[in-house]
């Protein structure tokens, strides 16, 4: 029984070691047919062709759209708004109207001036006209109405006192009273010695006086327009409305912002630059942006701004690109991508660097020529960018060089060029 089964083992061992052989026979010939194959009609390989381009070493950075400007709409007083000329997101120019703050005090404010300047041009007149008993009559009424309207400002301005004793008032309110009582008190004074002046007749002195009150009235009324004017808020720019932070009806405080108006034609494509790439980053340098929810669309800008000091978390310099936004399609808040040409070697012949092969120092490539055929050719090679590398010496434009090739692929190999083939763009990279 052992020995019949020792005799089976040794067959079974004989019969694995034939089968072994048959396998690496049949793998041998599989092999050489198919390097006979190729040898026949070429070997697959990928080329590009030598061209003549500029060469460009570039960064890509990237940040967010914002706006060239942005201004805050804010009273320079306080008061309630009335209206809201505009909508949200409404393109606006400078100088139309976005917002009225109740302008009725106002409005009573510069017709009282108004009044006391033209009182105060018709007294300068009867004092170059002479005084007329009926001038003198007229002087004593005005002195009667300015005493009322003293004694009528006087009990504002005490009854403004306490309220702000009793914080039931603001300053500003305090100050406006105390404001009017002193206008009150120099109308009463003015009424008073234009009253004595018409009675002893004009002198030059009184003449003189009558102009100074007249100019004190104009400068008056230009300060009531003014306050007046204050009341319509007008956009300095040309832009765009954003959100409302307040309504009408609302009482708005002094530089408090109702609105922002965005100028977004230009914008700004805010960047932080690394401190690698601030040496070789100059004003006026062109870029291209691309913005993710725009796909295929490239925009150009130019570099506008370069912090001179970097940001100390980051070390990165922040960097403004100024873009042309005529068609609004950048909003601010939009992600960009910036890619800047730091450097640039203009019409130079380059290959794609997969292409180049080395043998020691001696850096060289695999040229295809028309019969299909490599030949070996040793280059000078020069600056490298990405993917690409310069070619100082050892090819023409329009040669076809290897790339990623086998190492089956030698000086006087046959080959077939894979459709597949291209030469990349440099805008690319």
């Amino acid at each position: 029984m052992k020995k019949f089964l020792i005799i089976l083992i040794i067959v079974l061992i004989l019969a694995i070691g034939a089968g072994l052989r048959i396998h690496a026979l049949v793998t041998t010939k599989a092999v050489d047919s198919v390097e006979k194959i190729q040898q026949k009609s070429g070997i697959p390989v990928r080329v590009c062709e030598v061209k003549r381009t500029d060469l460009e070493n570039t960064v890509s950075v990237s940040g967010s759209i914002e706006p060239l400007q942005t201004v805050h709409i804010c009273p320079v007083i306080a008061e309630r708004i009335q209206t809201i000329h505009v909508n949200v997101g409404q393109k606006v120019a400078q100088g139309d109207l976005l917002v009225t703050l109740d302008p009725t005090k106002s409005k009573l404010n510069l017709a009282a001036a108004q009044a006391s300047r033209d009182l105060a041009q018709h007294r300068l007149t009867e004092l170059l006209n002479g005084s007329r008993p009926e001038e003198i009559e007229t002087a004593r009424a005005a002195v009667a109405q300015a005493q009322a309207f003293y004694q009528l400002q006087q009990l504002e301005l005490e009854r403004f006192k306490k309220l702000y004793e009793e914080e039931a008032t603001t300053l500003r309110q305090l100050q406006t009273a105390e404001n009017q009582f002193n206008s009150a008190k120099a109308a009463l004074d003015s009424a008073q010695a234009q009253f004595n002046l018409i009675k002893k007749g004009p002198r030059d002195e009184d003449i003189a006086m009558a102009r100074t009150q007249l100019a004190s009235a104009q400068v008056a009324v230009k300060q009531a327009e003014q306050n007046l004017s204050d009341h319509y808020l007008t956009s300095p720019i040309d832009g765009r409305t954003t959100v409302h932070l307040l309504e009408p009806g609302d009482i708005v405080d002094f530089n408090k912002t109702i609105f922002q108006v965005l100028q977004i034609d230009p914008v700004y494509l805010v960047l932080e630059v690394s401190e690698l790439y601030i040496p070789s980053l100059k004003l006026q340098m062109p870029v291209n942006i691309t913005v993710d929810v725009l796909p295929g669309e490239i925009f150009t800008g130019i570099v506008n701004q370069i912090n001179p000091q970097a940001n100390p978390a980051t070390r990165g310099f922040t960097t403004k690109i100024l873009i042309d936004n005529k068609n609004e399609k950048l909003k601010p808040g939009m992600f960009a991508r910036a890619r800047i040409v730091i450097d640039k070697i203009p019409n130079t012949l380059v290959v794609t660097t997969d292409a180049i092969r080395f043998e020691g120092s001696q850096a060289f490539v695999l040229v295809v020529d028309d019969s299909l055929t490599t030949q070996k050719r040793n280059i000078t090679s020069g600056s490298a960018f990405d993917n690409l590398t310069q070619v100082i010496d050892g090819l023409n434009a329009g040669e076809k060089v290897i790339t990623l090739s086998q190492d089956i692929v030698q000086d006087g190999s046959k080959v077939i060029i894979s459709p597949e083939s291209n030469f990349p763009n440099p805008d690319d990279n």
